[in-house]
């Protein structure tokens, strides 16, 4: 383990230094007699511990002696310590390339990676498996991960066609156009990363380049009292499904026109309808506001209660859990937005330039 930790080190200050990729040099002949099994030069020892204890031996001598004597286990820790990083290295490299994100078990916490609300897997972080003494469940799940990163890279390279996901009840920003092409969004209403997506195709006018349709999914988290990341996406979802069953002659479906309500209409507290569903509101509420808006838009007393018995029934929950199945099973994503169009998918907001 010496040998390999003054290869590195030696590496490292070899860059400032000629003396000291000389002893790189050496370092590395070393290692190569270590990997087949024969004993490592003497007389390198000597000098590479004579450089490393030798800055400290006039001013702290008695450091110089505690790193002389234990020189050999904070060369193993080092050793360690340096793999460990250099496999995590690697691994958010490859996350990042398969997931857009460093980090597909908190993609909040990956600078790299694009605008985007996170999917949790739910798997511990290494400090909770030790306080829980769950570390080799830690492990074993970090292995079944690395395998499913492995097994998502033909992913990167398919081409993606929204058509394969989406089903009869799906509508349309504008009304279908045969001559366009069909960019398919995977949202969760309650998603702020969602509402600057929508923003940024109304403002790019993406809606009268193709035909737009949507998956509606609720971001579920077991550590909330409501089951999800948002505590009202669902409901929202339940209605958005609901109102399909009972359209309504306009441009612009009901479902849509409720979506771009709340991420872009204003409430009376002058925060964004989106922001007060998700911190103000409770579930009656925010159902409350759901009614008010479908009469505002045309509907009446009567139909307005067929859809809110519509959007409770056993019915459009199996909806919703068919579509959990598609984002889960089949799209695999980890973070919404996920929007495809032209055989590409984008797991996080795309800008208005290509949007255009």
């Amino acid at each position: 383990m010496f040998c390999i930790a003054a290869f590195i080190v030696f590496l490292i200050l070899g860059v400032f230094s000629v003396r000291y990729r000389l002893l790189a040099k050496k370092a590395w002949y070393c290692v190569g007699r270590k990997l087949t099994f024969r004993p490592c030069d003497i007389g390198f020892r000597e000098e590479a511990k004579d450089v490393l204890v030798g800055k400290f031996i006039v001013t702290w001598p008695r450091f110089a002696r505690f790193l002389d004597r234990w020189i050999e286990v904070f060369a193993t820790i080092f050793v360690v310590l340096s793999v460990w990083s250099l496999l995590l290295v690697l691994q958010s490299s490859l996350n990042l390339f398969v997931y857009d994100t460093c980090n597909p078990k908190d993609v909040e916490s990956c600078s790299l990676g694009g605008e985007s609300c996170g999917i949790s897997s739910g798997q511990q972080t290494f400090m909770a498996a030790v306080m829980n003494f769950e570390v080799l469940t830690w492990a074993k799940e970090e292995v079944l991960l690395f395998a499913d990163t492995i097994s998502r890279i033909p992913d990167r390279f398919k081409s993606w066609e929204p058509k394969d996901y989406i089903d009869k009840t799906a509508t349309y920003y504008k009304p279908y156009d045969t001559s366009k092409k069909t960019a398919l969004e995977i949202i969760d209403p309650g998603c702020k990363f969602c509402g600057k997506l929508f923003k940024n195709m109304k403002s790019a006018g993406f809606e009268d380049l193709y035909n737009v349709t949507y998956i509606p999914y609720a971001i579920p988290d077991p550590n909330t009292p409501s089951g999800f990341k948002f505590p009202n996406s669902k409901l929202i979802i339940s209605y958005l499904e609901a109102v399909k069953k009972y359209p309504l002659e306009s441009d612009v479906p009901t479902d849509w026109q409720i979506l771009e309500r709340l991420f872009v209409g204003v409430s009376t507290n002058g925060t964004s309808y989106q922001e007060d569903f998700n911190l103000l509101y409770s579930e009656e509420e925010v159902e409350a506001i759901l009614v008010k808006w479908l009469l505002e838009m045309g509907y009446d007393e009567g139909q307005v209660n067929s859809i809110r018995k519509t959007a409770h029934s056993l019915e459009i929950q199996n909806k919703i859990k068919q579509h959990n199945t598609i984002v889960e099973d089949q799209i695999r994503t980890v973070k919404i937005p996920t929007i495809m169009f032209d055989g590409r998918r984008y797991d996080r907001v795309i800008g208005e330039e290509k949007l255009r």
